[in-house]
């Protein structure tokens, strides 16, 4: 549902670099957002050089007359590691194709409740029709009317210590401690991996191992990650594969019991 404007200097940009502009953008929401593939409203402006302003070098950059003011208007929900990993992909792909500096790549994201969306007839499609994209966690947060801020990864993912706390708190007070502070502190909270693809390889892993008490709690996180079940059961059905099929049928089984699949 993204709605996304961009702006820049009029005579700064070809129509077909504005085009290749115009599809990096959809493809980096798509890739870390996993907005729907036709999910695509976009509206370009240019300016003339005196109706653009900007400071050259805020924040030690360099810019230049080709800076792109991007503003991506969005439902809320996304965690800040792919907020992060959108905006390196956006630099990354529209640098490299438009050969700009990414110094010239300027990003602003709004997020806005579903209530607040029309996309016609009076409408209000995103509460009212229910689309199978909008995860089961904002659909509910929306339909309990609860307009609080969305949790940050790390408070997510603050519930796991106290469950192991209580689980062996009494006979391995260091191993409760490594998890705290170590797994669920420090390593699941670094920036170079989002949570989605975290979560991807500790599920891949667990299933590998034939570990299979631990799927239920990580496949229900990798959905609040941002995993759908059928890419789970996509990603469960290729490691088949190369870790051996009783695996993934246990994994299978772990599935239907995590999301109550009959």
């Amino acid at each position: 549902m993204p709605f996304v404007r961009i702006d820049y200097v009029e005579g700064q940009y070809k129509e077909t670099e504005l085009a290749v502009v115009s599809q990096m953008i959809l493809t980096a929401l798509i890739d870390q957002f996993r907005v729907p593939a036709d999910d695509c409203f976009q509206v370009f402006h240019s300016h003339k050089a005196a109706e653009f302003i900007y400071h050259p070098d805020y924040l030690d950059m360099k810019r230049s007359d080709r800076l792109l003011y991007i503003q991506i208007t969005c439902g809320p929900g996304r965690t800040i590691e792919q907020k992060r990993s959108l905006y390196r992909q956006l630099s990354d792909s529209i640098t490299n194709a438009c050969g700009i500096s990414a110094d010239d790549v300027f990003a602003i994201l709004s997020e806005t409740e579903l209530d607040n969306w029309t996309f016609g007839k009076g409408e209000a499609q995103l509460i009212d029709s229910k689309p199978d994209w909008i995860s089961a966690q904002q659909h509910n947060q929306e339909k309990a009317g609860m307009g609080q801020k969305q949790q940050q990864p790390s408070e997510r993912h603050e519930a796991i210590p106290t469950s192991v706390n209580a689980a062996y708190g009494a006979i391995a007070p260091a191993f409760v401690q490594y998890t705290e502070e170590v797994l669920f502190g420090d390593v699941w909270r670094r920036s170079e991996l989002s949570l989605r693809e975290r979560s991807l390889i500790t599920v891949a892993a667990l299933m590998a191992g034939g570990n299979v008490r631990q799927l239920d709690y990580h496949l229900k996180l990798a959905k609040e990650n941002g995993i759908s079940e059928e890419e789970l059961a996509e990603a469960i059905t290729h490691l088949a594969f190369y870790t051996g099929w009783p695996r993934a049928d246990s994994a299978l089984q772990a599935m239907k019991t995590a999301f109550g699949i009959e």
